[in-house]
């Protein structure tokens, strides 16, 4: 006996990127049974260091005598640290947007995170972007992850045949 299976509609693969400031699991959907198989585990373990293990030097001065200089805001060395984790992401994917790699992809991270990533992304990735979600899942495993998952993104309704 045979039968003709369709292939899926696209032949690249749509991912789900799950993060938070200092981890991401990087996820495709299987096109038979739509289970999630991990591609990545990104960790970037100096965005949970205390800031004043990341500080590397001290501030400088602002004025002397009668010139004064103009100083941006400060920027917490954590904050730096979790922007760096930010783009490396984002940089992981243009190349995968621009290789042909990525057809689509979801982003469920957890806020502030999710605006730093969104930012970060280059024109690629962000066009393939087709729904973001503010949850941190990256600690879950299994048949909860994928139920959490899925709660998040629904599956969209297929048009009727006619």
């Amino acid at each position: 006996m045979t039968y003709d299976r369709q292939p899926p509609p696209d032949a690249r693969l749509h991912w789900v990127l799950l993060a938070n400031a200092s981890r991401a699991r990087l996820f495709v959907r299987d096109h038979d049974n739509g289970a999630l198989r991990e591609l990545n585990d990104f960790v970037h373990p100096d965005s949970r260091l205390k800031s004043a293990a990341l500080s590397r030097d001290r501030a400088g001065q602002g004025a002397r005598g009668s010139a004064r200089a103009h100083f941006e805001p400060p920027t917490l060395p954590k904050e730096r640290e979790q922007q760096h984790f930010a783009e490396q992401l984002a940089q992981h994917l243009e190349e995968a947007a621009g290789d042909g790699r990525l057809a689509g992809w979801a982003l469920i991270a957890s806020d502030p995170f999710l605006g730093r990533l969104r930012a970060a992304l280059g024109d690629g990735a962000a066009a393939r972007l087709t729904r973001h979600v503010d949850r941190d899942l990256t600690a879950f495993q299994g048949q909860d992850l994928e139920q959490r998952v899925t709660e998040c993104l629904p599956a969209r309704a297929k048009p009727d045949a006619v």
